[in-house]
């Protein structure tokens, strides 16, 4: 009796230890990379201190709108050293608390504390001096956020549910097409901008939404590895896009003619003093967005069927021996995601360029995959991540209005360079959806 059960526990033993090691080894590696985020942000704090101590006696001049564009406004005019000092602050204290909290610190969620003032502050530091009116910056950056927030958001919906999502530049160029398209005809027939919109937007989204399928039938009922899938989609439509606007659309320009989409003043919240011209004075997009972004939240983090969203990316085999359609719940999600890709490159054609051009996407669909990485898989955190990276596209527009001497290629560049850095610096350590990219068959 005695040498029956000791032989299980001598047998168990070895994999207690590994177990155990593994765990200890996860452990440590954390450790190193939160001491290593907070040598960078003590790093980046004794910079800025550098900074301020060329910059005390410069100053810089902030303007912002009250009313309305054009109207009565007010100026802030800091120093730009002070507003290095705090971003200077604001780094060593983030780098501190990587140190004292460890693994354990959230640090993305303070990211926001160096962001914001680190931004500003580099901002003063290339006006020079130079006045510059935030209200339209804020207002562009909102603007020019959207479709790569509507982009992170399909993202998140498909990858939570299992399935690697790439093609986001390709149904969203897809949609652009398709928007301009649609526009252009209902247009021609009815006369009416209105309903020329619903309906180019629309076919947008049924468009990607139908591209979204296709992804979903090659990764799920065929298993084609779903990296190769989506690019394969991205291929297809740069060259489908490319080649109907080459012998359809440069020869029938009454066919690439959309009704536009203007910006539009909420009641009573235009009205407001300062915040009323720079976040409620946009196009509907940019508050759509916005709506989707607190819909996605609540419905994946506070509903059944969310629970079940992401039990069908984290463990999926699981999921399925309690009943749940694994399969269903996917092609669900790559459909819904196609509907909001299809929103975004609507947005293109219809609300920025007023028509459809090659390649209009210009890597967005890209940036909108960065986003969601950099925001884990979240929709708050890649809503951040959108808006930093419509906030480098916006100051773009404003140096290059004030006239600051830069080169236009290293501006127009910062945007796919902070890609780059975001994905090289996030992949390997935030953790996506375990399931993620893995075939399942249903049993």
């Amino acid at each position: 009796m005695t040498a029956s059960t000791g032989a299980p526990d001598q047998a168990t033993a070895p994999d207690a230890r590994v177990v155990t090691s593994g765990e200890g080894l996860a452990a440590r590696r954390a450790l190193r990379a939160a001491r290593l985020r907070g040598v960078v942000f003590v790093a980046l704090g004794v910079l800025s201190f550098y900074f301020a101590t060329r910059s005390l006696d410069v100053a810089t001049t902030f303007s912002f709108w009250l009313d309305r564009p054009g109207g009565e406004f007010a100026s802030v005019k800091p120093s730009v050293g002070v507003l290095w000092i705090i971003t200077g602050l604001a780094a060593g204290l983030v780098g501190i608390l990587h140190f004292l909290r460890g693994a354990a610190f959230r640090w993305r969620v303070w990211l926001v504390l160096v962001a914001a003032p680190w931004i500003f502050a580099t901002l003063a530091t290339l006006l020079a001096g130079k006045a510059a009116n935030l209200t339209g910056l804020v207002a562009s950056t909102l603007e020019l956020s959207t479709p790569l927030m509507l982009g992170a958001m399909a993202g998140i919906l498909s990858e939570r549910s299992g399935i690697f999502n790439i093609a986001l530049e390709g149904k969203m160029l897809v949609g652009a097409l398709v928007a301009a398209i649609g526009s252009s005809v209902t247009r021609i027939i009815t006369g009416n901008d209105i309903a020329a919109v619903l309906v180019g937007v629309l076919l947008a989204m049924l468009a990607s939404g139908l591209l979204g399928l296709l992804l979903a039938w090659l990764g799920i009922r065929h298993r084609v590895d779903q990296i190769i899938a989506g690019a394969v989609i991205n291929i297809g439509a740069v060259g489908i896009t490319s080649f109907i606007f080459l012998r359809v659309l440069s020869r029938n320009t009454q066919f690439n003619q959309p009704a536009t989409v203007s910006a539009i003043e909420l009641p009573f919240l235009s009205d407001i003093p300062l915040l009323g011209p720079m976040l409620f004075s946009s196009r509907p997009y940019v508050y759509i967005g916005f709506l989707i972004v607190a819909v996605l939240t609540y419905m994946l983090f506070r509903t059944r069927w969310g629970l079940r969203l992401r039990a069908s990316g984290e463990k999926p085999a699981a999921a399925g021996t309690v009943g749940i359609n694994v399969i269903a719940i996917r092609y669900q999600a790559l459909f819904l995601a196609g509907l909001i890709t299809g929103l975004a490159g609507s947005y293109l054609s219809l609300a920025t360029s007023g028509s459809f051009q090659i390649e209009l996407t210009a890597g967005k669909g890209f940036i909108a995959l960065a986003a969601m990485i950099f925001g884990a898989w979240h929709p708050v955190g890649a809503l951040g991540a959108a808006l930093v990276f419509g906030f480098t596209d916006a100051s773009q527009t404003l140096l290059s209005v004030v006239g600051v001497q830069v080169p236009p290629q290293i501006l127009s560049s910062i945007p796919y360079v902070i890609t780059i850095v975001v994905v090289a610096g996030v992949v390997g350590r935030v953790r996506g959806p375990a399931a993620a990219g893995q075939p399942y068959e249903q049993g």
